[in-house]
C-alpha cells in the first residue's frame, strides 16, 4: 500500500500500488485494468491485467471519459499506446494546480465509483442464479401441471411453410 497525500490536509488516498525504478506510479486497485501514472511524460496509461477475461477496452473507454468529464485530460488526446491492448492520454499543465495530484485524486474517484458498479453487478448475478437453482413456488411447476395438447402454438405439425418458396 503507498499513502498518498494530495495538495497537504485536504485529501489523503490509498492505493494498492508501487513506485518503478523510474519514478512512474502504477495503481492495480482496478479488477480489469492497470493504470499507470508516467510525471516525467505528464502521461496516464491503462493495460488490461493478464487475467481479465472481459473486455478490457470498455473499461478503459469509461476510465478516460471520466478523467475527460472531470477536466483532468483531454479528450483529443486519448489514443493507443505503443503496447499492445493500452491505452494512454496527455495530462495538461496545471494552471494552479498539480495535475498529477488532480489526476490521482479523480483516479480515485473512478475507482470507487467502479468498485460499487462490479459489486451491483456480481450481487445481480448471485440473485440471478438463486432464481434459477431456487425458485419460488410461484416461479416454478411441479412436473406434469402443465396440460398436454397434441397442437400448441404456431406450428402446426405437417404443415411447413416456406416464405420464399414461391418466388421467382
Amino acid at each position: 500500500m503507498i499513502n498518498i497525500n494530495i495538495g497537504g490536509p485536504q485529501a489523503t488516498k490509498s492505493f494498492r500500488a508501487r513506485k518503478t525504478l523510474d519514478g512512474n506510479l502504477m495503481i492495480m486497485d482496478h479488477d480489469i485494468i492497470d493504470i499507470v501514472l508516467l510525471p516525467e511524460s505528464s502521461k496516464i496509461l491503462t493495460f488490461p491485467k493478464s487475467r481479465s477475461v472481459e473486455d478490457a477496452y470498455n473499461t478503459q473507454a469509461r476510465f478516460f471519459d471520466f478523467l475527460s468529464d472531470k477536466g483532468v485530460v483531454d479528450r483529443e488526446t486519448v489514443q493507443g499506446g505503443n503496447i499492445f491492448r493500452s491505452l494512454e492520454a496527455l495530462l495538461p499543465e496545471g494552471k494552479g494546480a498539480n495535475s498529477l495530484q488532480a489526476a490521482v485524486y479523480v483516479i480515485s474517484e473512478f475507482l470507487r465509483e467502479e468498485l460499487d458498479a462490479l459489486n451491483k453487478a456480481e450481487e445481480y448475478e448471485k440473485e440471478l442464479e438463486n432464481y434459477f437453482v431456487d425458485p419460488t413456488d410461484r416461479d416454478s411447476t411441479e412436473l406434469g401441471e402443465v396440460p398436454q395438447h397434441a397442437e400448441k402454438g404456431a406450428m402446426i405439425p405437417g404443415y411447413y411453410y416456406i416464405p420464399l418458396r414461391y418466388r421467382l
